[in-house]
């Protein structure tokens, strides 16, 4: 009950009332940091250590897997399975995201890491970036969980806020 007032305060404010569009919002603000993400895995991958540069690869192709997965169910396929099925892959990737923070900090205060000689500026930007994308995660999933409806198809095959005709008129042969 909280969590629709809040999201419906949120989509009111920012969105001019239509919770579509905070939904699509707050999903491309995922996209970008996504990008965010994968770029600075990249970077990563060729200056530290085998482990974390594993951490950094795989995270950039869940996350563009995410997207594209997500941005396909978001547009196309709007079914109950197909959006709880991204609701829980939302989830699990947020989880996951707030797992690499705790890890990328440890890298940051790893004792031997600073006796090799780097400073660890990388790992603190990829730990606030992963806490960030966490957050961003889990509150779209919120989100998403108080707005489903806004999502799901009806029985008929239509979206919620689609017009639907209720009579079809067959064209006249003529004979």
């Amino acid at each position: 009950m909280l969590l629709s007032q809040y999201t419906a305060y949120l989509a009111e404010s920012l969105c001019g009332g239509s919770s579509r569009k905070l939904i699509a919002g707050w999903w491309y603000s995922i996209l970008s940091m996504t990008l965010l993400l994968t770029i600075l895995g990249i970077l990563v991958i060729g200056s530290r250590r085998f482990s974390e540069g594993l951490a950094a690869l795989w995270s950039g192709l869940m996350l563009c897997a995410l997207s594209v997965g997500g941005t396909m169910i978001m547009r196309k396929f709007h079914s109950s399975l197909a959006v709880g099925f991204f609701m829980g892959c939302v989830v699990a990737m947020s989880q996951m995201f707030f797992m690499l923070f705790l890890v990328y900090l440890g890298y940051h205060k790893d004792e031997d890491f600073a006796k090799q000689g780097q400073n660890g500026a990388q790992e603190l930007w990829l730990s606030f970036f992963a806490l960030t994308e966490s957050v961003l995660l889990a509150s779209f999933a919120a989100i998403l969980a108080a707005h489903r409806s806004e999502i799901l198809e009806k029985p008929g095959g239509h979206l919620e806020d689609t017009e639907t005709i209720t009579t079809y008129d067959a064209p006249s042969t003529l004979a």
